[in-house]
């Protein structure tokens, strides 16, 4: 009966001890746990079949289906609770022939980018997500357009505000981004 007991408390001992561990992991915020698993996690490629880029995402996005749709396109996206982050690429078509600077100088005012940064054959812009009535959201973006003759090859990201540290290596993965 002593043995009974015994390892009875030992039991219960240890059940204390998981719970209360499990219970320390969940009061980590989305935010922190997401940045943990950016870090660990394996990059995945896809490659566009019709223009033959290829973008690097986190094994944990999904894509989505209907991104598959337009020619040329691809979303990953990773959602939970009210959080959801989506990584975006496009081929988008340059009817006006504009340069680097005008288009750089045009997307920059469309998108209310606070911050631009211009290559040889590329810009990046990032800022703000502004709702329909021009209303500054708590979610913010970071694109990337590459030129190659009449058309542009866009990458995006988009994601809470909360979430910046969390997303730095796709923010990275993107600036490098080359499309050949």
């Amino acid at each position: 009966m002593k043995r009974f007991l015994f390892l009875s408390m030992l039991v219960f001992i240890a059940i204390m001890v998981w719970v209360s561990v499990h219970e320390k992991e969940d009061d980590v915020p989305l935010p922190q746990k997401l940045e943990r698993a950016m870090r660990l996690t394996r990059m995945m490629e896809y490659q566009d079949e019709d223009y033959e880029y290829i973008i690097r995402y986190p094994a944990f996005f999904e894509q989505t289906d209907d991104s598959l749709m337009d020619k040329g396109c691809c979303r990953f996206s990773f959602w939970q609770d009210s959080m959801e982050i989506t990584q975006t690429a496009f081929v988008e078509q340059n009817p006006d022939s504009l340069t680097l600077d005008q288009a750089m100088a045009k997307y920059a005012s469309d998108l209310n980018a606070t911050q631009q940064q211009k290559g040889n054959d590329y810009f990046i812009l990032s800022g703000h997500i502004h709702s329909v009535d021009g209303q500054i959201t708590s979610r913010r973006y970071h694109a990337k357009f590459v030129q190659h003759r009449k058309l542009w090859f866009v990458q995006t990201l988009a994601y809470p505000e909360d979430c910046e540290q969390a997303v730095q290596r796709l923010i990275r993965e993107i600036d490098a981004w080359q499309v050949w």
